[in-house]
């Protein structure tokens, strides 16, 4: 009798209703619980994730450029940050050349990972004295004591664009102009007995890891180029050696490396700039 009644009673319309109502509760006391919250922000968090990751996906790659009748494209990726004056301004270009070359109608709208073409004379390996523009090939090999490819210049000069590129990344403006000093005395029209070139002083092989690293093609022999390659390695040991000038220092004349293995041992250096920049 006992197990008839409650058959009975499961089987009641109105129990089915108080059952009902009592799961519809749990429903609606889990939805206002903050596990609940979280799974549903994090849903969208992940559908907006992959819609960002498909429109990415699907966005055109922008290698169509035209360089001009007798130039070919170096071909630049940009990165979170680059506007194109300054990318311009590092490859001794001018914003309205970028935006003919590359067909950018908007020069405020570029994206991460476009790629933008420097044009620049093609198959040209010999220059004139002093133009500048020799002294890196096509296929990116820094050519050594190109003399003929120096670009000339004038310590004003020099000394603006030390100060223009030390403030791009982040540098202290007297330690760019106190290294370039030490190296150059603030001259481009210089090769080194050891093949350093210009005013930061480069050796072919580290301007070309310095181009692979960054992605931009940059010659030693040209002064901007000089400059931003030089401060660019500076700024790699400045803040890796998190903002350490003594190590910095040692490492721009020694190597990164070399200092992190034996320490600094090139004192003198290291004194002389500390002193160069209490002058600047």
């Amino acid at each position: 009798m006992i197990t008839a009644s409650v058959r009975k009673g499961i089987a009641n319309p109105s129990a089915r209703l108080i059952i009902g109502s009592s799961a519809k509760g749990k429903i609606r006391r889990y939805m206002q619980s903050s596990i609940f919250k979280h799974a549903i922000l994090l849903l969208f968090t992940g559908l907006l994730l992959y819609s960002s990751y498909a429109i990415s996906n699907n966005r055109p790659a922008a290698y169509a450029a035209n360089p001009g009748a007798g130039n070919a494209c170096s071909w630049y990726r940009v990165h979170w940050g680059d506007t194109m004056s300054a990318i311009a301004r590092s490859h001794s270009s001018t914003v309205g050349i970028l935006a003919q070359v590359n067909y950018i109608r908007n020069i405020n709208l570029i994206f991460v990972d476009q790629n933008i073409c420097i044009p620049y004379r093609a198959g040209a390996s010999t220059w004139s004295t002093g133009s500048g523009s020799g002294g890196l090939l096509a296929n990116g090999v820094v050519v050594w004591y190109d003399h003929n490819a120096l670009q000339w210049s004038t310590r004003p000069q020099v000394a603006a664009l030390l100060r223009q590129a030390a403030a791009h990344f982040g540098l202290p403006a007297n330690l760019l102009l106190a290294i370039a000093w030490q190296e150059s005395g603030w001259y481009q029209h210089v090769i080194a007995w050891d093949g350093g070139i210009g005013v930061m002083q480069l050796m072919p092989y580290t301007a070309m890891g310095i181009n692979a690293s960054t992605g931009i093609r940059r010659n030693p022999y040209v002064l901007v180029d000089n400059i931003y390659l030089g401060a660019t390695y500076l700024s790699w040991l400045y803040h890796n050696f998190s903002g350490n000038l003594m190590k910095a220092i040692s490492g721009y004349n020694e190597g990164g490396w070399a200092v992190i293995h034996r320490g600094i041992f090139n004192w003198r250096y290291v004194y002389s700039v500390l002193a160069l920049m209490k002058r600047f």
